[in-house]
């Protein structure tokens, strides 16, 4: 078993201790993402497997949490993709299925509904800048676009939010 594509890891306690600081950004961006609990957690799932077997690829540890959440991102695209080929039998079980809800970590109502109706490049880019406190750079890296498109998605997913939120009565300051 020497081979280190079947192995994976060469140092599990240094993976564990990565993920463990991710974790929750890893969830949040997830379900920014997918709006489905059970979906968030497959797409964790996949990611931390492929993590796990390309860890000894990272060239450094500094790098690990935009480096996991790029193929979190890529892991949820391919769910969208795959979730798409499957047909509802009847609109009641497609209502039940977007609305599982991740209790700990539940953001106000009023802001998540708000952030469920823009679109979803403008909602990934929102989540991983004020909720897992990406930088403009580290996500430019992640979803592998220049700083400028993430700096207009920004500016543009909060004058939507902020268009949205006053049209629902909120008091934004």
């Amino acid at each position: 078993m020497g081979d280190k594509t079947m192995s994976g890891c060469s140092n599990p306690e240094a993976f564990e201790r990565l993920v463990s600081s991710v974790k929750t950004k890893l969830y949040k961006t997830g379900m920014a993402i997918l709006k489905n609990d059970d979906d968030a957690c497959d797409a964790i799932q996949e990611t931390l497997i492929s993590a796990y077997k390309y860890f000894d690829t990272l060239k450094e540890e500094k790098y690990f949490a935009t480096w996991i959440t790029r193929i979190l991102i890529n892991k949820c695209y391919d769910i969208i993709k795959k979730n798409q080929k499957v047909s509802y039998l009847n609109k009641q079980v497609e209502i039940n299925e977007n609305t599982a809800y991740y209790d700990e970590y539940k953001i106000d109502s009023r802001l998540e509904n708000a952030l469920n109706k823009i679109d979803s490049d403008l909602r990934t880019v929102t989540v991983l800048y004020y909720y897992d406190d990406f930088s403009v750079e580290e996500i430019s890296d992640i979803l592998n676009i220049p700083a400028g498109t993430v700096k207009s998605r920004l500016s543009r997913a909060r004058e939507k939010l902020y268009n949205l939120l006053k049209e629902v009565g909120e008091n934004i300051g």
